[in-house]
């Protein structure tokens, strides 16, 4: 029985070690939400030289869907993400960010 507490336990914790460092947005990179609440540009001014591109996560009342943004350049050019749907409203809910 302690066995299993213990083999429980071990897997909590390490699931709590590991989840932070996957749910945490990109570390050196910064957003700016735009007013319609339907789009983000996404700005990487720091970390490895490359290029990289915004993923944004777009939701309407029924569905939910990713969209890729265009391709940005670090210190360089932004990524910009919009969502569109064709009925109904549509926000974007978040982002991450892909790296080539």
């Amino acid at each position: 029985m302690r066995r299993i507490v213990a083999c429980v336990a071990a897997a909590i914790a390490a699931t709590a070690i590991a989840s932070p460092a996957q749910a945490q947005g990109p570390r050196d990179c910064y957003e700016e939400y735009l007013r319609d609440g339907k789009s983000v540009e996404v700005f990487c001014d720091e970390g490895r030289p490359g290029s990289f591109q915004a993923v944004g996560h777009c939701h309407t009342p029924l569905a939910s869907w990713d969209v890729h943004g265009s391709i940005g350049r670090v210190r360089g050019t932004s990524s910009f993400v919009e969502c569109n749907a064709l009925l109904g409203p549509v926000w974007i809910e978040g982002y991450h960010v892909r790296w080539f």
